[in-house]
């Protein structure tokens, strides 16, 4: 065999060897990709929602932060109950005569104030840029009011409601639950003033039994770690629940969610009656997320048991657990990334208290919430 012989069939020798360190190499990258998933770790659960803002008025005049909302066919109303934020909006624009008078002292004896900005006067708030995101989507937005209300009575709070509309025609509808963000001019923002979320498919009802059977039996274990051992074993009334209705009691609401890598979980409000082994009537409720393979169990909030009374759920049941249930959950768009976030209610049924919840679930962060009903 002469040298140029030799050279080739060293060369075709070569194909396989570089094919099965390729095939190797490949091989390796999965199984790392493979491995992460593996140990990717639920967050830590939350107790509990509370009044969360990062609402600001900057040095320039522009509002920055994300709000809590809800949508008309014209109008948007994001609201805050932040008292820090409130109190900055007052001392911007009540008038200069009151200006000695404590913000949130003066509001409460006002009631209601209104603000219409000014195109010149409040020229920041007209060049910075608000979107606001439903479950059709998210898209940029204009302030058109912006209306202080004082606190109705002791333990009441005051609050600002925060009118936008959207700046141009879209297609894309800010009906139902919404989610608003503010940024000032200056702020570099990755993301399109308009875009329509793409929702993932509904679970099949196989899917959808197995979510509520197995968040059931999630929501049990967890309250029997909680409760006093004469109350156990909890007993349910097998009643059938109704799926994604308005009800609040013996109800479930599921809705999938997509992450900002393109993964599609399923998140489950559910709220069912229980009986302990003493014979107290009670509601349980717990907020949890899974996946297909329901390998994947997060806890968003901790479960709750409600003692009944003559309307409902009126206390915890032995203060063993927080006041609470959750409903009305919703999946709307999270803005960068084509992820979605969780808008939903929070009901205190001891303080009569509702807050409106956006959470991101990825991470179980409040992003934003504020009251809607104060027990006034």
């Amino acid at each position: 065999m002469d040298l140029t012989q030799l050279r080739r069939s060293t060369h075709r020798a070569s194909w396989p060897i570089a094919a099965s360190a390729l095939a190797l190499s490949a091989c390796t990258t999965l199984s790392r990709l493979v491995d992460d998933a593996s140990h990717e770790r639920p967050p830590l659960p939350l107790v509990e929602a509370t009044v969360s803002s990062d609402a600001r008025v900057d040095s320039s005049g522009a509002l920055a932060g994300s709000f809590v909302g809800e949508g008309t066919s014209r109008q948007v109303h994001l609201l805050s109950s932040d008292p820090a934020f409130i109190a900055a909006l007052v001392r911007r624009w009540r008038p200069e005569r009151d200006r000695r008078i404590d913000p949130l002292d003066w509001l409460e004896r006002r009631g209601t104030f209104a603000v219409n900005p000014d195109p010149v006067i409040d020229s920041a708030l007209f060049a910075q840029v608000i979107l606001a995101g439903s479950p059709d989507g998210h898209v940029r937005v204009r302030l058109r009011t912006i209306l202080l209300h004082g606190a109705r009575c002791r333990q009441g709070e005051p609050q600002a409601e925060l009118i936008v509309e959207p700046a141009r025609s879209s297609g894309i509808s800010l009906r139902g639950p919404v989610v608003g963000s503010f940024r000032g001019p200056d702020v570099y923002w990755p993301v399109n003033d308009s875009y329509r979320r793409d929702p993932p498919p509904e679970p099949a009802s196989e899917l959808v039994d197995s979510l509520i059977e197995r968040t059931s039996e999630v929501m049990d274990s967890l309250l029997a770690g909680r409760l006093r051992a004469r109350e156990l074993p909890l007993s349910s009334r097998l009643n059938r629940l109704a799926v994604n209705t308005l009800a609040n009691e013996d109800a479930v609401d599921i809705t999938p969610i997509r992450l900002d890598d393109g993964r599609v979980r399923y998140a489950v409000s559910l709220r069912e009656s229980r009986r302990t082994a003493r014979g107290a009537e009670g509601l349980a409720s717990i907020v949890m997320i899974w996946d297909a393979t329901m390998l994947w169990r997060q806890v968003v909030f901790q479960p709750t048991l409600l003692e009944y009374g003559r309307r409902g759920p009126v206390r915890a049941l032995g203060g063993r657990t927080p006041p609470l249930y959750w409903r009305r959950l919703q999946a709307v768009s999270g803005f960068a990334f084509e992820r979605d976030y969780l808008w939903m209610e929070q009901v205190d049924v001891e303080e009569e208290r509702v807050l409106w919840v956006i959470l991101e679930p990825r991470g179980n962060i409040v992003v934003a919430a504020g009251e809607v009903e104060d027990g006034c």
